[in-house]
């Protein structure tokens, strides 16, 4: 290695002694106690002013923001819904429409309710047993083998009794009340 090589430490001589750890301690509060003579009193009273200062509490400006949007938001929803949401429309279909949409819903539960009979080799407790949704169709069952079924919609309402063939609510020609 060169002499002047910046990593090369020289090795100290041989009468160096390394300063005690009290002399390193007293070095460090002397310096310790010239940083604080430094600091004037009226920097300290800022600092600690600013340390004992209580937190601000953003709670009620928050849930003013909050409520302020969501009636802005519910406002705009009402006066202007945009195309997704949906609208509460007046049921325009016609009466044979409504009559055939609830013959349809008879007969799709009254197969249901049939083919559980046949595989179940009785009639169900309910029509969710079967499969079926109970918000379609009022079931019943009448004895072990007979049951009727009743949809309602709005001014139209159809009864099927197990008795007759589906064919026949299927045609239109049974069931109307």
């Amino acid at each position: 290695m060169t002499p002047d090589d910046p990593f090369k430490r020289p090795f100290p001589d041989e009468n160096y002694v390394p300063p005690s750890e009290a002399d390193l301690r007293k070095q460090a509060l002397q310096k310790a106690y010239e940083i604080a003579q430094s600091i004037t009193t009226e920097q300290a009273r800022a600092v600690q002013a600013a340390e004992n200062k209580p937190p601000v509490d953003r709670g009620p400006l928050l849930r003013a923001v909050n409520a302020a949007l969501a009636v802005g938001i519910a406002v705009w929803l009402f006066i202007a819904p945009p195309l997704w949401l949906p609208q509460a429309t007046r049921d325009t279909r016609s009466v044979e429409q409504k009559e055939l949409s609830l013959r349809l819903i008879l007969a799709m539960e009254a197969s249901r309710v049939s083919a559980f009979r046949e595989a179940e080799g009785r009639l169900p407790a309910s029509l969710a047993e079967a499969g079926g949704d109970l918000r379609s169709a009022a079931y019943v069952a009448l004895d072990g083998s007979r049951f009727t079924l009743t949809a309602t919609d709005g001014s139209s309402s159809l009864t099927y009794d197990s008795t007759q063939p589906l064919g026949t609510l299927l045609s239109g020609a049974g069931g109307r009340r």
